[in-house]
């Protein structure tokens, strides 16, 4: 098992030709790449990052935002991993809660926060401008003028590098020097602590999961870096075994296709509603498609029609490619079950990871097994579970003990297992949906939209549509508020505090809320009316 941190595992390539990124129409070579992170390294230990400190990033996948989380892990800091659209009070909640002392942020992302009163003194700019081919660059700062005019352009990282610094490197990948948010296992936002050992698991069984060497290939790096499959597998694996990420800002059909046919991109990771939209892409038919050998979805939970087009099409063009489903949590960093090309089974997550244990329990007897084909909560023990919940008592964390000491994760997920091994994921035991592969909970849609001063209550209702699901808020408001006024100002108030996923796509005033027998929300029957006024 590898244990070397993130660092460590491509440093032994700083000499290498073979492209480490490809960003836009451009690459970038593992030397150059190397060479970046050690100057990005120097810079930030400049300016005062020690492996004490703690460095919130809050960038999509652009090569600046990569080189940084490498430089990061050679200082030894701690990483707080943001999601790009993280709204402005979550992210006030996040720097308070893992007391960061650095925030680096992407350029164009910066006029969504600036007015933030108690952002780190040492907030520091990260950009794609360095990357973009010079004709691009030219109409840069006028494309994005507006979103520009808050940056100080004295805080540019790239701007800053003054000169190599002695400092030792980080050798410790079993400390918790990674922050990820997760939706944790009782449907409350959690900080999860993971350690680059826990990523280095996946990694170091990259070619298993991919049936082929990695080495020449390349991964598509659209997930960002804040989603422990996006890291650990689009960014992470590929990298430490030789191999390409390829870098996507955000989703993009014409982009993958235009990728796939140069021959850029030979693995997919994906959600179920990419692949609906990469399905009706043009271009994604013929036989360049060859260039594609795997395809791997997990976050949503994929229809089986899902799996039979998309397998349908590539056998048309003679590709090897699959859809091939897997299993994980922020909790285990990444997938700890999954498909291959050799072993699969449609409606299964998989097949557990070499160093993974499953156990399928009743919650009255976590200790006990209760084997094939019996549904319980799904229990993992592997080294990729995390450490646990940041500022969480002993006591709310989300593991058992058995006597002998083994430490198993409890995931508050239901399935089983057959005969084979294969794991099958029925549902989550907790009040959680995915869109677009992020958890949405209506708890806190509502306890967000309660606290609005002209909202008397709240009730979210999930609508599973398997193009785009969405969420609808039904209220109760005040006495006498015009309803068109307080509707557009109670999304912004929702838009200023949720992701924006969680963010209601509609806003539906009632002057009562149906009830049940006894007394509660009847959520069925609010579903039931949202479904027939669309019909």
């Amino acid at each position: 098992m590898n244990k070397d941190t993130l660092y460590l595992s491509i440093a032994k390539y700083a000499s290498s030709k073979e492209t480490a990124l490809y960003f836009r129409e451009g690459r970038m070579s593992f030397s150059t790449f190397l060479s970046r992170i050690d100057k990005m390294a120097d810079t930030l230990y400049g300016l005062g990052v020690r492996k004490e400190s703690v460095v919130s990033l809050l960038a999509p996948n652009v090569p600046e935002s990569i080189i940084a989380l490498y430089a990061l892990s050679k200082i030894g800091a701690t990483m707080s991993l943001l999601h790009p659209l993280l709204p402005r009070e979550v992210l006030r909640e996040s720097l308070k809660e893992t007391r960061s002392t650095h925030f680096l942020i992407l350029d164009v992302l910066f006029e969504n926060y600036a007015d933030i009163k108690d952002l780190p003194e040492q907030t520091y700019f990260l950009s794609a401008y360095p990357d973009l081919n010079p004709i691009i660059r030219r109409g840069f700062r006028i494309l994005y003028r507006k979103q520009l005019r808050k940056v100080d352009p004295s805080r540019y990282l790239y701007r800053l590098y003054d000169g190599k610094k002695d400092f030792p490197i980080n050798e410790d990948a079993d400390r918790g020097s990674l922050l990820l948010r997760s939706g944790g296992t009782t449907g409350k936002s959690k900080t999860v602590i993971c350690t680059e050992h826990g990523i280095n698991f996946v990694t170091d069984q990259s070619e298993k999961i991919l049936c082929f060497p990695c080495k020449g290939h390349s991964m598509i790096g659209v997930l960002p870096i804040f989603h422990g499959f996006g890291l650990a597998m689009g960014i992470h694996a590929p990298l430490a075994n030789e191999a390409a990420s390829a870098l996507m800002i955000s989703y993009s059909g014409k982009e993958i296709v235009r990728k796939i046919r140069q021959n850029r991109l030979n693995v997919l990771l994906t959600i179920p509603y990419m692949v609906d939209k990469l399905m009706k892409t043009k271009g994604f038919s013929g036989k360049k498609l060859k260039n594609l050998l795997s395809t791997f979805i997990g976050a949503d939970k994929p229809e089986e029609r899902l799996f039979e087009s998309f397998d349908e099409r590539m056998k048309k063009e003679g590709s090897v490619n699959r859809l091939l489903e897997g299993y994980g949590l922020t909790e285990t960093i990444t997938v700890n079950f999954v498909n291959t090309l050799k072993e699969n089974r449609i409606g299964s997550v998989g097949k557990a990871l070499t160093g993974v244990r499953l156990r399928i329990a009743k919650d009255e007897d976590l200790d006990k097994d209760i084997g094939p084909n019996a549904i319980g909560t799904i229990m993992i023990s592997s080294t990729s579970v995390c450490l646990g919940y940041l500022n969480t008592p002993e006591d709310k964390q989300p593991f058992h003990y058995d006597k002998d000491g083994t430490k198993w994760l409890v995931t508050g997920d239901v399935g089983y297992y057959d005969e084979d091994g294969f794991l099958f994921f029925k549902n989550r035991e907790r009040d959680v949906y995915k869109i677009a592969g992020y958890n949405v909970f209506p708890s806190e849609i509502e306890q967000v939209s309660n606290s609005h001063e002209d909202i008397l209550s709240s009730a979210a209702i999930f609508i599973s549509n398997p193009q785009h699901p969405y969420m609808v808020l039904y209220c109760l408001a005040k006495e006498g508020k015009d309803e068109k006024e307080l509707r557009k100002s109670l999304r912004r108030y929702l838009s200023d505090r949720l992701i924006r996923y969680s963010v209601p796509e509609q806003i539906v005033f009632l002057k009562e809320f149906p009830r049940t027998d006894i007394g509660k929300i009847d959520r069925n029957r609010l579903k039931k009316m949202w479904l027939e006024r669309q019909s």
